[in-house]
């Protein structure tokens, strides 16, 4: 890792330490939305990666998460039930940590935004995301379905 991404990662994790878990659910909610349309933030493998580290976690902690090497599909199904499980089930700080180490793309993007989400304005953070990254996406939707999303969920 040279310097210049040893210091966007360690910026990135001052920023990420702030937040409380409400803040990461926010986090995690406009990551994965940033993931899924644009494949920002993380590579494929470390999303993978992460997600696999994830379930073996919470199946050690918690007996009534299901094995993730015994059947992908009930943990898939778990996941899409409980999106925010390993959060709830979790050290949060174990699980910020796990974050900061996989993320490895246009940190300083996702670190501007997790700045203004420790303020607590996730429309703020979407604005800078789309701003840095060119999109025209429609803030106003975006944080409205992040929101239904958030109290749907936790």
């Amino acid at each position: 890792m040279d310097n210049k991404t040893k210091m966007q990662k360690d910026e990135l994790k001052n920023n990420i330490d702030k937040l409380d878990k409400q803040q990461f659910k926010m986090f995690f909610t406009i990551l994965v939305h940033y993931w899924v349309n644009h494949k920002y933030f993380i590579n494929k493998w470390n999303f993978f990666n992460l997600w696999c580290e994830l379930n073996e976690l919470c199946h050690e902690t918690e007996e009534s998460f299901p094995d993730p090497h015994d059947d992908h599909n009930l943990v898939k199904s778990f996941c899409q039930e409980h999106p925010f499980y390993f959060i709830d089930m979790l050290e949060l700080e174990l699980v910020k940590k796990l974050f900061c180490e996989y993320l490895d793309k246009d940190l300083d993007t996702i670190t501007i935004a997790t700045e203004k989400l420790h303020t607590g304005d996730l429309r703020v953070a979407c604005e800078s995301i789309n701003e840095a990254m060119g999109l025209a996406e429609d803030v106003n939707e975006l944080v409205s379905q992040a929101e239904e999303y958030m109290k749907a969920f936790s």
